[in-house]
């Protein structure tokens, strides 16, 4: 699902999202592809240029106080999923 929509204002995403580099602190961890038909579930993002086809638009903080959403950043599809799965609606 989550093709997403970066915007570099804050008030126009419907998520923030604060990327950390520790796993444990993450509340998801994603992974980011570059195929649209890839994104079928939560944790695998794609990132497309046009408003319209995102579900959602996303801003990233600087801060993870200032995000909805913490999420850690992997390389292998298998190992993104949820760590804090009482977030899971936001996406």
């Amino acid at each position: 699902m989550p093709i997403l929509f970066k915007t570099d204002i804050a008030s126009d995403a419907d998520l923030k999202v604060y990327v950390t580099d520790i796993r444990s602190d993450a509340d998801l961890a994603i992974y980011e592809t570059t195929s649209q038909w890839d994104a079928s579930s939560s944790p695998i993002w794609y990132y497309t240029s046009i408003r319209s086809e995102a579900k959602k638009a996303v801003y990233f903080a600087s801060s993870k106080w200032d995000a909805d959403l913490v999420v850690f950043r992997t390389n292998v599809q298998s190992d993104a999923g949820w760590i804090n799965s009482s977030k899971s609606h936001l996406i």
